[in-house]
Formats: C-alpha cells, sequence, structure tokens
C-alpha cells in the first residue's frame, strides 16, 4: 500500500513537473518574442515584430497579416492576463496551454497548409534554442 502511494505521489509531481516546465517555456517563448530576443521598447512593438517577422518567414499577404496579427494580439492580450491571476503554476500551465491550442486552431484557420507547417517547424526550432539557454534541472 505504501508503494502505491509513492508511485501515485511521483506521478501527480510527474505530472506538476510537466505543466511547470510547458508553462516556463511558454511564457519564455512568449518573452523571447515580446522583448528581448527582439530588442524593442514595449510589448506592443515586440507583437509588430513578432507579426512582421512572421509575415516575412510565412510569406503572408496582407490580409493574412492582418489575421494573424489580431490572433497574436489577443493571444498576448490573454497570456498576460492569465499572468495576473493568483492562480497556482500548474493552472496557469494549463491556462496558457490552452491558450496556445487556442491560437493555434485560428492560425490553421487563416494559413496555408504548407504557412502552417513552418510556423510549427519554427515554433520546434524556437522551443529547442530556448530550453537549451534554460539552467538544467538537477
Amino acid at each position: 500500500m505504501l508503494y502505491h502511494i509513492n508511485q501515485n505521489n511521483n506521478q501527480m509531481i510527474r505530472k506538476i513537473t510537466s505543466a511547470t516546465k510547458a508553462f516556463l517555456g511558454a511564457v519564455a517563448l512568449l518573452l523571447m518574442f515580446t522583448t528581448t530576443a527582439l530588442g524593442q521598447d514595449t510589448p506592443a512593438e515586440g507583437i509588430k515584430k513578432l507579426n512582421d517577422h512572421m509575415k516575412v518567414q510565412l510569406s503572408l499577404n496582407d490580409s493574412q497579416h492582418a489575421k494573424v496579427s489580431d490572433i497574436n494580439r489577443v493571444f498576448v492580450q490573454k497570456v498576460g492576463e492569465s499572468e495576473k491571476g493568483n492562480t497556482s503554476k500548474l493552472d496557469k500551465a494549463k491556462k496558457v496551454k490552452a491558450l496556445e491550442a487556442e491560437r493555434d486552431t485560428k492560425l490553421k484557420s487563416v494559413l496555408t497548409e504548407d504557412q502552417y507547417k513552418v510556423f510549427v517547424a519554427n515554433r520546434a526550432e524556437n522551443t529547442k534554442k530556448l530550453k537549451a539557454l534554460l539552467p538544467a534541472k538537477q
């Protein structure tokens, strides 16, 4: 019975750790795109640079660029709002994951299949680079 309790605790710890890593990764990516990596002064400038970067990387037309800009603005706004709450890191991580899924769904409806594949590949590459920068857990 004690083994079963320890096993349940280990599973819960793994879930919390995984959610926390996802949350920190999402926040770090958000910060990377809105402040540090793009070198702007305000979040609004960061969103603009992100949108302009996506326009070039994904070869967006003007209509797509406008729609993607709106999607990114709403996403960043909602993530910022979720950060302000007094909820646990796990709950914040779940919220960010849900917001990312919502954003992805909206982007899929705007981007072509090939553009979306490039977006996902770029995001995976950025996540990989970011994880390399984060300190290793002991």
